[in-house]
């Protein structure tokens, strides 16, 4: 009994040294993947409006229509002229999750879509699927219009082009109760 309490007592205490460790590493860390991943998402929205500048654009994070958004930037140029919005919008299904930035110009036609995450098990057809179907000036209409059977592989790919169809109109949605004067 007293060997089943030694190996026992090293083991737990092996354990707690590790999650020491690897807690520690993790607030080494957390801050340089923050930082790494503000700065992708900088360049994202400046790839979705050229002349995008963080500083005169203003984040919302809350009170949105829908729980697919997660944010919603009001992307502004260095003089402060209003661009459109960039939302950044997620999902998930059975084959991985999806995060995209939605880019919405002021005349509210699609002005870029970008790809944060593509966790979807089929994820070279779903950007596939994304790179092709999704063209600047799109509307809502033209969103929902798309022929979601084009994908090359259905089931996965499928499910994947109907997230981002899902994903693409909360931000269209979005942003006509912004200007109907709704939420926000």
């Amino acid at each position: 009994m007293k060997k089943y309490t030694i190996t026992a007592l090293v083991l737990t205490l092996i354990a707690g040294v590790c999650a020491a460790l690897i807690a520690s590493i993790n607030l080494l860390t957390a801050p340089i993947i923050t930082k790494n991943n503000d700065e992708k998402k900088s360049k994202l929205c400046a790839q979705i409006f050229e002349t995008f500048d963080l500083e005169h654009s203003t984040i919302i994070s809350e009170g949105f229509s829908s729980d697919f958004i997660e944010e919603n930037i009001i992307a502004c140029d260095k003089d402060g002229n209003v661009l459109g919005w960039i939302f950044t919008v997620s999902g998930s299904n059975a084959y991985g999750q999806i995060v995209l930035l939605v880019g919405i110009n002021i005349d509210e036609k699609l002005e870029g879509v970008r790809f944060i995450t593509n966790g979807q098990s089929f994820s070279s057809e779903t950007e596939k699927h994304l790179n092709t179907q999704y063209k600047d000036d799109m509307s809502l209409d033209d969103v929902l219009d798309l022929d979601l059977s084009k994908s090359d592989v259905t089931a996965g790919a499928t499910y994947a082009s109907k997230l981002i169809r899902e994903l693409v109109s909360a931000a269209f949605t979005e942003v006509a109760v912004t200007n109907k004067g709704g939420a926000n």
